[in-house]
């Protein structure tokens, strides 16, 4: 995941210049302490949560339910492109560039999820330890997204 993130980016950037609003994240670039909390969230709704309901219901249901009708190589390729629509969604909040690259990270969780016998521990892990390692460069300013600011206002005629 960490080394397709930068093709991710690639990708995304090609299609939409503007870069992705993470003002929600810039506490963690204020103290430790709010990235130590930081990282414990994103492993709790990011990592655990976010996994069990995107590969573990989502994506499992959808491949249940579509290989009674189709092989099972097409019924598992929909089901992680369903899955991976969602965290689009759900990610819109960071900006339209970030839920494109979220989009191609989810396909590969998604695939790693297939590929080990949809074993949710290994997307819970993979997904905890990517957060962590974003939200350390993103806190130490070695992202290339660690400028955040607040929004401008317009000024009072």
């Amino acid at each position: 995941m960490l080394a397709y993130s930068p093709l991710a980016d690639k990708l995304a950037t090609r299609l939409i210049q503007k870069p992705p609003t993470l003002i929600a994240f810039g506490a963690l670039q204020q103290s430790r302490a709010k990235l130590i909390a930081g990282i414990l969230l994103a492993w709790i709704f990011g990592g655990f949560l976010e996994e069990l309901i995107l590969r573990g219901i989502i994506l499992q249901s959808i491949e249940m339910r579509l290989s009674a009708w189709l092989v099972k190589p097409l019924a598992v390729a929909i089901a992680i492109c369903a899955a991976a629509l969602v965290a689009f969604v759900i990610h819109l909040y960071q900006g339209l560039r970030a839920a494109l690259i979220i989009t191609q990270l989810s396909i590969l969780f998604g695939l790693l999820f297939v590929i080990s016998g949809h074993n949710l521990w290994s997307v819970i892990l993979c997904h905890g330890l990517y957060d962590t390692v974003a939200f350390v460069r993103f806190a130490n300013k070695q992202s290339r997204y660690s400028q955040v600011s607040a929004p401008k206002l317009d000024a009072d005629p």
